[in-house]
């Protein structure tokens, strides 16, 4: 898998597909996502990427909270390989680059940059300042560029979605039993 580091060096694609998200834990979820992503992108002969951040938002934010991240970044990019994605560009997020638009991320960066052909997302995702860029407001800004935006359903376990905030009180809770088994694997703790 080619790994991109921001937007500095140029990137070579031609009409990606392509999910955005932070894939913390890279778990069963996630793994249908990247595993429809894959799919997808073959089947129209294109590269399959994802563009992820670093570090998580939620850590860039908001520093002083107690949120943590279940796995390092090398470690969800590895996992992301293996589910046999082409590339991965990692964005520095910053209190900055939060402040953008859904529209401009979109323009400036998924198309202007990137040049996707479409857009996958998992269910109750949203991109942008604020979280604006839901599925309804991306496909309508998509549109007039041609690119096609998907949203995949959510992924149930014993009626529950599978997130990783979810995951995160498993793990704060003890029960790692259910945190491995939303994960897919098992949970090794952070190598701090």
């Amino acid at each position: 898998m080619r790994i991109y580091r921001g937007f500095e060096e140029e990137i070579e694609l031609k009409s990606p597909v392509v999910a955005v998200g932070s894939f913390d834990g890279v778990h069963l979820g996630h793994r249908r996502i990247l595993q429809y992503l894959v799919r997808s992108a073959q089947d129209s002969c294109a590269q399959s990427v994802v563009v992820t951040f670093d570090p998580h938002p939620q850590k860039a934010l908001h520093p002083e909270s107690d949120f943590f991240v279940i796995n390092t970044l090398d470690k969800n990019l590895q996992l992301i390989e293996r589910e046999g994605v082409d590339a991965a560009i990692v964005i520095p997020f910053t209190p900055t680059f939060s402040k953008l638009s859904y529209v401009d991320f979109v323009e400036q960066y998924l198309i202007g940059r990137v040049h996707a052909g479409a857009i996958v997302m998992g269910p109750n995702h949203a991109i942008g300042h604020n979280r604006e860029g839901n599925h309804a407001l991306l496909t309508e800004c998509c549109l007039k560029h041609g690119v096609r935006v998907v949203e995949l359903p959510e992924l149930l376990m014993h009626e529950v979605g599978v997130h990783s905030s979810k995951i995160r009180k498993a793990i704060m809770a003890g029960d790692l039993e259910t945190a491995n088994e939303m994960l897919g694997y098992r949970y090794e703790g952070m190598k701090r």
